[in-house]
């Protein structure tokens, strides 16, 4: 989800070196080494003309490079098409009902969206924890004990006090444990209506309403198509 979506130690002077080299090596392109074969060609001394074998060798280079040029031209040329499609993907998803992997929970006008958790097996004690931005948990919802299968869970936008609190995007956590005390790993999902695209760092996001962007790997299961737009079909 986009709602929240090593170094190597190196000598100074080795990194230096390789970036040096690094950019060195890219800018002698396909017509600039051509150029200095030729020129080598051409003010090669008559009595001790460059040895055969080594000749080949550089035009073997040469080929080399022109294979990898090309190479790289397909990739970029691959990268656009997958965008494009990405894309014309997530258009298709517009209008439609998905439920999505995510614990992301808005809250307008103190009504909060559902969140829905799967308990593989029966829970002894279920607790849900309700978290801000900050990951401050603003309040915890005792279930109790609970049986396995969906737990949908909607929290009523107040804190531990009682208060309302303010309209934003927050997180909830499920913990269970079972008759032996141990913790049972819980899933959870979302749903919502995709009204948008939406793009982070070249990559694009279903938004499904309430500022939540869900990933296309993230996606669940498409459940039905907006009311609007069966009417508009019927029509």
């Amino acid at each position: 989800m986009s709602y929240a979506s090593s170094l190597l130690g190196t000598d100074s002077s080795s990194s230096s070196s390789s970036t040096t080299t690094q950019k060195a090596s890219s800018s002698l392109g396909q017509d600039a080494f051509l150029q200095l074969l030729v020129t080598q060609l051409q003010y090669q001394d008559p009595l001790n003309p460059m040895d055969d074998k080594e000749f080949v060798a550089e035009l073997a280079q040469f080929s080399s490079l022109e294979q990898l040029t090309e190479i790289n031209t397909g990739i970029d040329n691959l990268a656009i098409q997958g965008t494009q499609q990405q894309l014309l993907g997530a258009v298709n998803f517009i209008g439609k009902t998905i439920e999505a992997t995510g614990n992301a929970v808005s809250l307008a006008d103190g009504k909060a969206s559902a969140v829905t958790f799967t308990l593989p097996t029966d829970a002894e004690t279920c607790l849900v924890n309700v978290l801000d931005t900050s990951g401050q948990v603003v309040r915890t919802v005792d279930l109790g004990a609970t049986t396995a299968g969906a737990v949908e869970f909607v929290w009523d936008g107040k804190d531990y006090n009682g208060n309302t609190m303010d309209d934003g995007q927050y997180q909830v956590a499920m913990t269970a444990t079972d008759a032996d005390s141990g913790l049972i790993k819980t899933s959870s999902t979302m749903t919502g209506t995709v009204q948008g695209i939406a793009q982070e760092n070249g990559t694009y996001y279903l938004n499904i309403g309430d500022g939540r962007n869900v990933a296309f790997t993230d996606i669940t299961n498409v459940l039905n198509a907006s009311s609007a737009t069966d009417t508009d079909a019927a029509s």
